[in-house]
């Protein structure tokens, strides 16, 4: 799959080259020209939440860390917004050398488990315990079964099924979605239903769940999130 250009002004590479390990050093790049964006943006509903390098991690190998702590540095000078960062390196993230600030909300991605088909990326909750920041998880794209998991002291949980074409989409079975649900109510932690396997994004946001009242499953949009941190709070009165 190739990179997709985020902007009309991205590298001209961003169109033309598979993303590889092999070619990693010439594909990944770092823009310090933009880390004034979200303190120049006016934001036409008012402060809320960022999602940081939504199209790319943060955390990959070739990030030089001291851009890493350039954007982290963004996110502690804007307390009114919650800043959400993703990677599949929690590893790294966990071993940055900064103090996160409260409005962080950094995230794991973990859409497989043991015994799959796929990769078991499990392990990547346990790397992700080494942040010290608020903590989630995303389960997206769920393309298999993730089994039992421990989702202790994370504040965060979200689920969602692959979005693309019908010949490659991996479909996601709602069962799946459940046993995450039943042990975010386990441990406590906030449950997102994102939405289900689609050719196009957001298209199906109601989540097949059990009525245990009366022992039948109807369609429900579970859409939770984690509590406000109180320096947001205090940055918005």
């Amino acid at each position: 799959m190739k990179r997709q250009a985020a902007r009309d002004d991205a590298p001209k590479y961003m169109d033309e080259l598979e993303w590889t390990q092999e070619n990693a050093e010439e594909v990944v790049d770092t823009h310090p020209d933009r880390l004034d964006e979200p303190i120049e943006y006016t934001f036409p509903d008012g402060p809320g939440r960022i999602f940081t390098v939504s199209m790319g991690d943060l955390f990959h190998r070739e990030v030089p860390e001291s851009f890493i702590r350039q954007v982290i540095a963004i996110a502690r000078q804007l307390p009114e917004h919650e800043f959400i960062f993703l990677t599949k390196r929690p590893e790294r993230a966990a071993a940055v050398d900064v103090a996160w600030p409260e409005n962080a909300l950094v995230g794991a991605s973990v859409g497989s488990g043991p015994g799959g088909e796929f990769p078991d990326t499990t392990h990547r909750i346990e790397s992700l315990r080494g942040v010290d920041a608020r903590r989630w998880v995303s389960f997206e794209p769920l393309i298999e079964p993730i089994g039992e998991v421990d989702l202790t002291h994370l504040d965060w949980a979200v689920v969602g099924g692959e979005n693309a074409s019908d010949d490659v989409r991996r479909d996601m079975d709602h069962a799946w979605a459940r046993e995450i649900l039943e042990q975010c109510r386990r441990d406590g932690v906030p449950f997102h239903f994102k939405q289900s396997s689609a050719a196009t994004n957001e298209s199906g946001t109601r989540f097949t769940v059990k009525n245990e009242d009366y022992g039948i499953f109807e369609q429900r949009k579970i859409r939770e999130y984690p509590p406000v941190p109180e320096v947001t709070k205090r940055a918005r009165e």
